[in-house]
């Protein structure tokens, strides 16, 4: 299973939701809105000649962006609620299980032109994925 395919999953999980960006926002983008980026990645390590599905430990950083602190924590519930129960992903034929999950939160400054700045709150999650074939 390949690092790209589990992105994919990452990425299809968190669109069900809210608008979803990898790496960086686009301009144009609206809000309410995600963007995650994989922060480290770690493979198990099979011995030759011992058969055994991919698992992989991946760390994800998420930033839910709103308008307002309610939509912003309205965002952070849904990721929890997503990651909430093991994701199956049939596409990408990968397990994805929530290990850890933490919230900082933050206020974008004010240099959009808004009377109003943005709300960050960026999660940190640790997934366990597993290849399902």
């Amino acid at each position: 299973m390949s690092l790209s395919n589990i992105q994919r999953a990452i990425q299809s999980a968190l669109e069900a939701a809210n608008g979803t960006y990898s790496g960086v926002r686009q301009a144009s983008a609206v809000t309410p809105c995600y963007v995650y980026e994989i922060t480290s990645a770690a493979i198990d390590v099979t011995t030759a000649g011992i058969p055994a599905l991919c698992h992989w430990t991946i760390t994800v950083q998420i930033q839910a962006i709103a308008d307002t602190v309610n939509d912003c924590l309205d965002l952070i519930e849904d990721v929890r609620g997503i990651f909430d129960s093991p994701v199956t992903d049939t596409t990408y034929d990968c397990v994805l299980v929530l290990s850890a999950f933490s919230v900082t939160m933050s206020t974008e400054s004010i240099d959009d032109g808004k009377t109003d700045a943005e709300r960050i709150g960026t999660i940190q999650l640790e997934l366990l994925v597993q290849e399902t074939t």
